[in-house]
């Protein structure tokens, strides 16, 4: 599997995880020491992954409310060692643009930095 396509797993892993709640495969696909910031409510919020997984854990899950399946990604760039996606997300009467940076670790792509807020302001 070439660069492009091994991150294009990992994002539709990524984006099954977060429609289906599933804080199990959301661990798998962020680094532990991955940042997750987001300008949502207005103010900045910066948080580890581990707490923005706490959060999708306590929320109810767009799968367990009955919605379809609206996300995918936008645009995937590999660079290397480096990739940068931006996908749209549209789930529990939200839209979300995530900017992901992920890295390839010892052979293994991860998300280690995670950017989202509205499609526009």
């Amino acid at each position: 599997m070439n660069g492009h396509q091994a991150v294009l797993a990992l994002v539709e892993q990524y984006l099954r995880a977060i429609y289906e709640g599933d804080v199990a495969q959301l661990r798998a696909v962020f680094h532990p020491d991955a940042r997750v910031q987001d300008t949502v409510t207005g103010v900045f919020r910066s948080r580890s992954a581990g707490e923005y997984i706490q959060g999708v854990a306590s929320r109810q899950s767009p799968a367990a409310a009955g919605e379809p399946f609206t996300m995918s990604p936008l645009s995937i760039e590999v660079l290397a060692d480096m990739a940068v996606v931006t996908a749209e997300l549209r789930f529990l009467g939200n839209d979300y643009i995530n900017v992901l940076s992920l890295l390839r670790i010892d052979g293994r792509w991860l998300i280690v930095h995670k950017a989202f807020g509205p499609p526009r302001s």
